[in-house]
């Protein structure tokens, strides 16, 4: 006997589930007539298929005139708004934890910040659920599909657990674990650069390329990357460390014991000491240092011109590596981008390059500090678009 080939129907009907649910989640409201015409489909078959993810309470239907045009009116495939993530972003300085409705809006949102430094985990897993706890006391009628987090460290993809996160103090600790057993709820953890990169190219400035690289600086350096459309993870999901790309053999001697890492020539507290100001400060310190560039400041401007030669460097080590058709810059890189992109491009520009400079484009993140947890977002509702029909019971 031959060995059958193609896709079954209940298999193939799966796959055109999952095709409107993620249209209508990524676009937001679209016509039947549109769902036709880019997926391919039959109106019978639209049809059939929006009034399932209905019943799933996925989606609901409404009717509006096209184009304000008389004749018959199409049906507006709508995100069901009883259906919620909640995203969380445990950042270097500050928790943020927010509630995503099914098409992305953000319909809550608590932010708690903290001392820099590390961080007992015990002490975080139970102030995040307190923040989440709070968030889903507040809509008792929503439906909550999924808790995402992002973490700026390296995670384990199989378990969550958090390899090492060295501006928390982290190394080996099973944060995912303890976070979904205090909540009785399953919880997926990601990296932040790498959940930065998924929120940009879903809803931010690398909407419609395949090739991206996110790369964003707070007191280290995290990248994130998709390769043909598909994140690049690695083997276990520590992918894009590259903050300890070397860039200068001379030094400075890194934490994590090699020499000359990128994140000690462009970190916050990098840039902040050169400036002749105290570390610590975060993005306003960083503001105000380009500020008093700007100003004629004669020390201030010689930091923001090096980091911004190093920003260079850096990012053209990345573009050579990837050759990505974006590269987008959250945090420090971004701010220092906005004030010396001239700078930036010069030492990018320097050395020739295998893809030429004006064939990437150098973006700052549209969702700005927000990447990550926007990221946490869609890691949350990822199953879900996956496989409608295991949409999870209100609990």
């Amino acid at each position: 006997m031959p060995t059958p080939t193609g896709v079954g129907t209940e298999e193939l009907r799966r796959a055109n589930l999952r095709a409107i649910l993620q249209t209508v989640h990524t676009r937001g409201p679209t016509t039947r007539a549109v769902l036709t015409r880019e997926l391919g489909l039959n109106r019978s078959t639209i049809g059939a298929l929006t009034f399932e993810l209905q019943s799933l309470g996925l989606v609901t239907e409404q009717t509006s005139a096209v184009g304000g045009r008389s004749g018959r009116p199409s049906h507006l495939v709508v995100p069901c708004p009883d259906n919620v993530v909640v995203a969380v972003d445990v950042g270097v300085d500050r928790v943020a934890v927010a509630l995503v409705g099914l098409g992305g809006d953000v319909l809550d949102r608590r932010d708690r910040g903290h001392q820099r430094g590390e961080h007992d985990v015990a002490h975080v897993v139970e102030s995040v659920a307190q923040m989440i706890e709070d968030c889903l006391a507040a809509v008792p009628s929503k439906r909550c599909l999924g808790i995402g987090v992002a973490v700026p460290g390296a995670v384990r993809t199989g378990d969550g657990l958090v390899r090492f996160a060295p501006n928390l103090g982290w190394v080996e600790e099973p944060f995912t674990e303890l976070l979904a057993n205090r909540l009785g709820r399953p919880v997926s953890t990601g990296n932040d650069a790498n959940l930065g990169v998924l929120a940009e190219h879903i809803r931010g400035v690398a909407v419609g390329y395949s090739d991206v690289a996110y790369l964003s600086a707070s007191v280290g350096i995290g990248g994130g990357f998709l390769v043909g459309g598909v994140p690049l993870t690695g083997a276990r999901g520590y992918a894009g460390e590259v903050g300890h790309m070397q860039v200068d053999s001379l030094g400075p001697e890194c934490r994590c014991g090699s020499v000359g890492c990128w994140e000690m020539k462009v970190g916050e507290n990098v840039l902040l000491r050169r400036a002749g100001r105290l570390p610590g400060g975060g993005p306003p310190a960083i503001a105000e240092v380009i500020a008093s560039a700007r100003d004629g400041e004669a020390r201030a401007a010689a930091a923001v011109d090096e980091v911004a030669e190093w920003c260079g460097v850096g990012i053209r080590a990345i573009v050579n590596l990837f050759n990505p058709e974006i590269v987008v810059l959250g945090g420090v890189l971004s701010q220092v981008w906005s004030a010396a992109s001239d700078r930036v491009d010069e030492a990018l520009s320097r050395s020739t390059l295998i893809s030429p400079r004006n064939d990437v484009e150098i973006r700052s993140a549209r969702l700005e500090d927000d990447s990550p947890l926007i990221g946490a977002a869609e890691l949350a509702f990822a199953p879900v678009l996956e496989h409608p029909q295991m949409v999870p019971q209100a609990v």
